[in-house]
């Protein structure tokens, strides 16, 4: 019987027992999918990301991900964790000191990241797929009677669109966005009637004067009821917001200008569920479009243990 080594690590956060938890098997070679499942399954966390060699050329890696229940083809805070795991371990490069680039193969296509490892921690940079919004009138009642909202609680301001298969909806408040509890059934069958992963409720209504928004987001179609903090939502929520908010609706929004001239906003999330998270969302604008999408943040490592497969 082999074992393989796990961990357990809290991205999106510098402070253990914040941000969201995800399971990391950093060498999942020998691995069905099957097998895959059921340690997702055992470990319990919203996702696990396994690491495989890359079967393209293109690609200096492979990475996985599955939920409790089901493989999905994109996930952000569980990215941020493997990275931050194979950085502190020195692999696939990383013993040194520096700036390491990457293209990660995934079921969403060849993705870049790069990871920044100095003496004071690493932090992980994960470029997403630019959304593609569509409205979504036609579902919106039986989706904001899933989540338990009326159309007082909406920010009348911001639409409610879809975007990378989740859909976004605005809050006016966050006192009402914290109160939400969802009808996890009915949402998981508005889901899967729709063909999203899950619902982004999001309002502008922050903690912090330096974060640009704040949310929560419930996949339950996909096993997960609700993520701490979702890095594949918050960066085109960033996109959301610069397109509706800043740019159709003039609300002006707290960001930082970076060295390189993308914008950043920072999405908070988790709050709600006592598991603090902070992610930066990068935005590369040109001619008033978002031409470029990534998240970045830093990780913790709980702890590590291995399993017997």
């Amino acid at each position: 019987m082999r074992r393989i080594a796990v961990k357990h690590v809290d991205a999106f956060t510098a402070a253990p027992y914040a941000g969201n938890p995800a399971g990391v098997v950093t060498d999942a070679r020998g691995l069905s999918d099957a097998r895959m499942q059921l340690i997702a399954r055992e470990l319990a966390m919203s996702e696990t990301a396994f690491v495989l060699p890359a079967t393209l050329k293109a690609a200096d890696l492979q990475m996985r991900w599955f939920t409790p229940t089901v493989e999905v083809p994109l996930c952000g805070h569980a990215t941020i964790a493997a990275f931050h795991a194979l950085a502190e371990d020195g692999m696939y490069g990383m013993r040194q000191y520096g700036r390491h680039p990457f293209a990660v193969q995934t079921k969403s296509g060849i993705l870049q990241v790069l990871v920044e490892k100095k003496s004071a921690g690493i932090s992980v940079e994960f470029h997403l797929p630019v959304p593609v919004f569509s409205s979504v009138r036609k579902a919106s009642p039986r989706l904001l009677k899933s989540l338990g909202l009326g159309r007082k609680d909406l920010e009348t301001r911001l639409p409610m669109v879809r975007g990378n298969d989740i859909v976004f909806v605005p809050v006016r408040r966050r006192t009402a966005l914290w109160k939400l509890e969802p009808d996890m059934n009915t949402l998981t069958a508005v889901s899967k009637s729709m063909g999203i992963i899950g619902a982004c409720a999001v309002t502008l209504q922050t903690i912090e004067p330096s974060s640009a928004f704040h949310s929560r987001f419930f996949a339950p179609a996909a096993g997960v009821p609700e993520d701490p903090v979702t890095g594949s939502a918050n960066g085109p929520l960033g996109a959301y917001c610069f397109r509706y908010a800043m740019r159709s609706a003039g609300i002006p929004l707290p960001s930082l200008r970076l060295e390189d001239g993308r914008l950043e906003f920072i999405g908070e999330q988790g709050d709600s569920m006592s598991r603090r998270g902070r992610v930066k969302v990068r935005l590369e604008i040109k001619k008033g479009r978002v031409k470029d999408v990534s998240i970045a943040g830093e990780a913790v490592t709980l702890f590590r243990t291995s399993l017997s497969v």
